[in-house]
């Protein structure tokens, strides 16, 4: 089945994402990961063991939408006990994660989905990671100022930032994944 990760920096915008595509299923097939208390900044391994079991349940109608929200805030504990079944999806069971920042987002688990990145909402989260940023400035000159990029220039990005992530994720450590994040918009700043 499907595993896929919508990336925005606005939970709202994320929020909206998916509420288009629960109409397509059975509302009993449509089984939602938040975390619920305001005291607890993440989801650790026991909310997540319980929501995985709900993978297993055979669909009432023709398949089941397993969405987690916001899973940039998930323990890399407890996305390594999402692994297994993400990659090895249930028959019929599609996952839905919904990350403000792809950062925390654990690179196996980049690798086994199909990564998606919204448009650009005004906030204060960065187009581009901070220290990708920083590296570009210091040592090769090129600052990305995010308030005179183009919607075009801004999508040129995401398209950059969803291809490494989509091909290379799986293959490479941290350190050369932004190697080539930094490789892909020096190229892209010089072609624009």
């Amino acid at each position: 089945m499907i595993s896929s990760l919508i990336i925005s920096n606005n939970i709202s915008a994320l929020h909206a994402y998916a509420k288009g595509i629960v109409g397509k299923f059975n509302p009993a097939d449509i089984f939602w990961l938040k975390n619920e208390e305001s005291l607890k900044s993440s989801i650790g391994v026991k909310e997540t063991v319980e929501f995985m079991e709900r993978a297993h349940l055979a669909p009432v109608g023709d398949s089941k939408l397993m969405i987690i929200c916001d899973f940039a805030t998930v323990t890399p504990q407890a996305q390594n006990k999402m692994l297994k079944t993400i990659e090895d999806a249930p028959a019929k069971t599609n996952f839905l994660l919904l990350a403000t920042n792809i950062e925390p987002v654990l690179n196996t688990i980049k690798s086994r989905c199909v990564t998606t990145y919204l448009p650009v909402q005004k906030s204060a989260a960065p187009l581009v990671p901070k220290d990708i940023a920083t590296t570009l400035e210091k040592v090769f000159g090129v600052k990305i100022d995010e308030s005179i990029l183009t919607a075009k220039q801004k999508q040129g990005i995401l398209d950059i930032l969803a291809k490494i992530n989509r091909n290379v994720a799986a293959n490479c450590n941290e350190t050369n994944h932004k190697d080539l994040l930094i490789m892909e918009i020096l190229k892209y700043a010089k072609n624009s």
